[in-house]
């Protein structure tokens, strides 16, 4: 059924013109001459058969016609507004800022996200690795990708996994002048480390060992680094499920004996409550919840890299 609608160009026309009691005006805001705007509001009177507008000395007031017509119109125009609005903004291309560690990009985060961008073609994602956690989240960082919880006021907190730690080395430092057959002999080989010494800790009081000198040892600010450090046969490191499941797989590091301590830690994904209703933090929040469903659903199991 074909519509039967006032010329719509003149119908905007009127809209500004009434709005603002002034064809002058209406003239400036659309752009065009007093004589274009003249000419718009003729040819509407005309389809309607009436005046719409009532002339006072310097402005042009709406008639009860007028006044009719403006309200639907306006609301009209708001609504179209508003949708055009929020379909520009569908199709406009944007950036999403995520705060990882370099580790855990590369080991979990880069393989997936192609999934992402696959389902969500208007997104960016601009990776921002650094080995502390970042203070200007909302400002310069849209989400973080963290390790441990940390209430951060205006933040949203929330959980992604848990991480099993474990002892893990080479698997040359089974063998040799002073081969790791259990717990004790870890007193004899070089501890890496990629904190402070919380996961030693941690890992040696499970296993009953004392003696430890936990100011010695092999320190490193990036988790990479400390677990190539194991890889290359430098010494023991407490690895976390996430971080070195590659490594477990590819023969590369084994876990000398029962060590696994489960759930000792977590990741969270942080974001700023202010903009939590922004399409693109929605989005990927929503989309890594996903992701953590899928990976939990097919975790390694670690124990069958246990000697």
């Amino acid at each position: 059924m074909q519509r039967k609608l006032p010329p719509l160009n003149a119908l905007k026309t009127f809209e500004s013109a009434a709005r603002l009691s002034s064809f002058s005006e209406a003239a400036n805001e659309l752009c065009v001459t007093h004589g274009a705007v003249s000419q718009q509001i003729r040819t509407l009177e005309d389809y309607f058969g009436r005046k719409l507008f009532t002339r006072v000395p310097g402005k042009v007031v709406v008639n009860p016609a007028g006044r009719t017509l403006l309200a639907v119109a306006t609301e009209s125009l708001d609504l179209i507004e508003e949708v055009a609005a929020q379909i520009n903004q569908t199709n406009k291309v944007e950036t999403l800022t995520v705060n990882v560690t370099t580790t855990f990009a590369s080991h979990w985060l880069l393989p997936r996200l192609h999934d992402f961008h696959t389902k969500h073609p208007n997104i960016t994602v601009r990776l921002s690795p650094t080995a502390i956690p970042p203070n200007d989240l909302g400002a310069e960082v849209d989400i973080a990708i963290r390790w441990e919880a940390s209430d951060i006021d205006g933040v949203i907190m929330e959980p992604l996994f848990d991480v099993d730690s474990f002892v893990a080395c080479a698997p040359s430092l089974l063998q040799g002048s002073l081969p790791l057959k259990q717990p004790q002999d870890l007193l004899a080989h070089n501890l890496i480390h990629d904190d402070d010494g919380q996961a030693w800790t941690a890992l040696l009081q499970k296993l009953a060992v004392n003696g430890a000198d936990l100011g010695k040892g092999s320190f490193y600010a990036d988790s990479g680094l400390a677990l190539q450090a194991a890889v290359e046969g430098g010494g023991v490191i407490v690895a976390g499920s996430v971080l070195a499941e590659q490594d477990l797989v590819a023969g590369r590091l084994v876990i000398p004996f029962n060590s696994i301590i489960p759930h000792r830690k977590s990741y969270y994904i942080f974001s700023p409550k202010r903009f939590s209703t922004l399409s693109k933090i929605e989005s990927f929040r929503a989309w890594i919840q996903e992701q953590v469903v899928a990976y939990q659903n097919n975790l390694t199991d670690y124990r069958k890299y246990m000697l």
